[in-house]
């Protein structure tokens, strides 16, 4: 009898010690931590993320300021590795729940079955569109959004929204003013979820929300149109196709907000985007270029509209059919203006030849419009001052026999 427990005794040790053997073999998978700090978001910080909101989370505050309510969503992110490893018998966290991986599969295409899929009760399916993360997919592949947070936040000067989802022939936007009357029939009853909702924010303040429609293609270069970007410059050629042997037709001459409607590289390897408003195609490398808005001094075409938007001060040189007004704008403050005509020297740099105006001082925001004419592409003028900074500058304005763009370069 003795010898029949210890026999037990010995086969339950084994048991035990073989069931302690099998767990240590056994992994648990994290998903990666959260991309997007919602603390952050409302200290200043910036980021693009899916959220879930509605008209009416819109809001102003005491001091005036509108702003929106909105929870915060993100892809659940799985590395790669991980997921590669992953084997029956382990762990995964799943939208919160520890799922234990009693079957598991691998397709053709990369994708991870646990579980039966989503065909099986309780069944999950993750997928990849990337080299290195993996993500939970519902039944039509595209990725569950789990809330990290909730926000509320401040909405930039020139804060759009865009909504691609009501409208055949392209998006719907609304400013401040059109959702601060939310009354309206046309939106109040919009909807915002984190699979059609993409929110950014800059420095802390919401500049765009963009709901998209599910429909939407993508272009020949692999991006979904249609899409909005912030164009940061206010001196952004705009031409009649995509490439910079199109002729120049327009200038984007105020920075915000812009849809892209259609996308195309040029034989250059520019990426240049169609302006929704239909005015052409820009180059959209130079249309983020912060360098470039960063310019003390910009040159443009000045139309009527630009005219009537800026306090101005107005010199003609020429007084003809050819001539055309070219509006300097400042971006801040400079002091000892110099406008002349310019001719090139023996070493091929431009010097000046005849001053034709002075001005002590052109204040942030204001412009300088000469009403000159440019007698051929070789014909420049010149424009010097001193920036806030004490530091002199020296920019030619000519015209690119190329395509008939205003050019501003700088010379000694």
């Amino acid at each position: 009898m003795k010898n029949t427990v210890f026999a037990l005794l010995g086969m339950l040790l084994l048991s035990c010690s073989m069931t302690a053997q099998g767990a240590e073999n056994t992994s648990s998978v994290m998903p990666l931590p959260a991309g997007v700090d919602t603390e952050a978001l409302e200290e200043g910080g910036s980021a693009v993320f899916a959220a879930e909101f509605t008209i009416a989370d819109f809001y102003l505050s005491e001091d005036g300021t509108p702003g929106v309510r909105m929870d915060v969503y993100e892809k659940e992110l799985f590395d790669l590795v991980d997921i590669s490893l992953l084997e029956e018998g382990d762990t995964i966290l799943l939208g919160g729940d520890s799922i234990v991986v009693e079957t598991l599969e691998r397709d053709a295409e990369g994708a991870v079955i646990i579980n039966g899929g989503l065909e099986a009760d309780g069944g999950y399916v993750l997928r990849t569109d990337e080299d290195t993360v993996y993500y939970e997919a519902d039944a039509d592949g595209n990725p569950k959004y789990q809330k990290v947070g909730e926000v509320s936040l401040a909405l930039d000067g020139n804060f759009i929204l865009v909504d691609y989802t009501e409208n055949d022939d392209g998006a719907a936007e609304y400013t401040w003013d059109d959702i601060s009357d939310y009354e309206q029939a046309e939106i109040r009853e919009l909807s915002f979820s984190p699979d059609d909702t993409e929110v950014t924010v800059e420095n802390g303040l919401v500049t765009n929300i963009t709901r998209k429609n599910p429909d939407i293609e993508e272009d020949t270069d692999g991006n979904e149109v249609p899409y909005t970007i912030r164009i940061l410059r206010n001196d952004l050629s705009v031409f009649d196709g995509p490439g910079y042997d199109y002729s120049y037709s327009a200038v984007v001459w105020s920075s915000g907000t812009y849809t892209i409607v259609q996308e195309e590289s040029d034989e250059e390897g520019n990426l240049w985007g169609k302006l929704k408003s239909g005015i052409g195609w820009v180059d959209l490398a130079e249309a983020v270029s912060e360098s470039a808005a960063q310019m003390p001094v910009t040159a443009v075409y000045a139309d009527e509209q630009m005219l009537e938007a800026y306090n101005c001060v107005e010199y003609l040189a020429a007084d003809s059919q050819q001539m055309v007004k070219v509006a300097f704008r400042s971006n801040e403050t400079l002091k000892d203006i110099s406008f002349s005509l310019l001719e090139i020297s023996e070493d091929g740099s431009w010097k000046a030849a005849e001053e034709c105006y002075t001005l002590s001082e052109l204040a942030e925001g204001t412009a300088f419009v000469a009403g000159i004419e440019f007698y051929g592409d070789m014909t420049a003028y010149g424009i010097s001052f001193t920036d806030a900074d004490g530091t002199k500058w020296s920019f030619a304005v000519h015209i690119s026999g190329r395509n008939g763009e205003l050019l501003l370069d700088e010379y000694e």
